[in-house]
């Protein structure tokens, strides 16, 4: 009797594991869909102020992004908890429509239009972190919260200020609300940054034996790096009257810190799926001894 009680247990868990992989994989597909559009707003202000380079930066991304859309709207059926699929398809026409004129608009309308449906992946997303995780524990609360409410933003502010200063730098020249606008991206990038670097300390310490040797190091690292990619900002670019640089340089180095910015996304998803991994094997272990 109590190895048929294990057996079920281990099946249980089993189906819990694997929806709450199919849970982070769908919360992974949004960000991949959040970081893409980022990328395709940048390339289009950066474009419109005169990078031709860019033009082919969008186009790219613009292809990848409707198959993750599409790839979305699939696993949306995978997951029956799933209850804002309707807000996904509304973003998806949106965005479709904002990709069809966004070359024929003025680059500052271009750019905020994407920031609003930008905004609306993120709150999204937040609301899915809840929805998902609500009766999970409380590490695997802790972990998606900070992926989805401290590093998503993060990787959203540093892509604000790649494609507004790379498109400034592309023209050597700034409109009035184009400044304020970098202006007040480099304030946010800062307090994001901040809550960022604290939480994922927070947790390294609360949970040490799950993060990889070094880890700590890194975001001393990506600090450093971050911080110099806003001080250039402040430096080449706000408030000067001459500007220059290589703005598609400017652009590549954003995406760069974007990318190390999801490499620590990565760790934590990881981190949870691992866990999930190693305490069915245990259950497992001891079901068969």
């Amino acid at each position: 009797m109590y190895r048929i009680i294990m057996l079920l247990v281990l099946a249980v868990l089993s189906l819990s594991a694997a929806s709450e992989y199919k849970k982070l994989q769908y919360m992974g597909m949004l960000k991949d869909i959040v970081i893409s559009t980022q990328k395709i707003r940048g390339g289009t202000f950066n474009f419109l102020n005169g990078s031709t380079a860019a033009q082919f930066i969008v186009y790219d991304e613009r292809s990848s992004q409707k198959k993750a859309f599409r790839t979305l709207a699939y696993q949306s059926n995978r997951i029956p908890s799933v209850r804002l699929s309707s807000e996904f398809d509304d973003l998806r026409r949106q965005m479709d429509s904002l990709n069809s004129m966004a070359f024929e608009l003025e680059p500052i309308t271009s750019f905020s239009a994407y920031c609003i449906l930008i905004e609306k992946m993120l709150e999204t997303n937040q609301q899915m972190q809840k929805i998902f995780f609500e009766n999970s524990s409380s590490m695997t609360k802790n972990i998606t919260r900070v992926m989805v409410e401290d590093l998503l933003p993060l990787s959203e502010e540093i892509g604000r200020l790649r494609g507004l200063g790379s498109g400034i730098i592309a023209k050597s020249a700034y409109e009035d609300e184009e400044i304020a606008m970098l202006d007040e991206s480099i304030d946010e990038i800062k307090a994001c940054l901040k809550n960022s670097i604290h939480d994922l300390r927070s947790l390294r310490i609360k949970y040490p034996q799950l993060y990889p040797h070094g880890f700590s190091d890194k975001l001393v690292g990506l600090e450093a790096e971050i911080s110099h990619y806003v001080q250039f900002a402040e430096m080449k670019v706000l408030g000067q009257k001459k500007i220059s640089g290589d703005s598609d340089r400017y652009f590549a180095d954003g995406t760069i810190l974007i990318g190390k910015v999801m490499e620590l996304y990565e760790v934590n998803e990881n981190i949870l799926l691992s866990t999930k991994s190693n305490s069915i094997g245990h259950i497992a272990s001891t079901t068969n001894s």
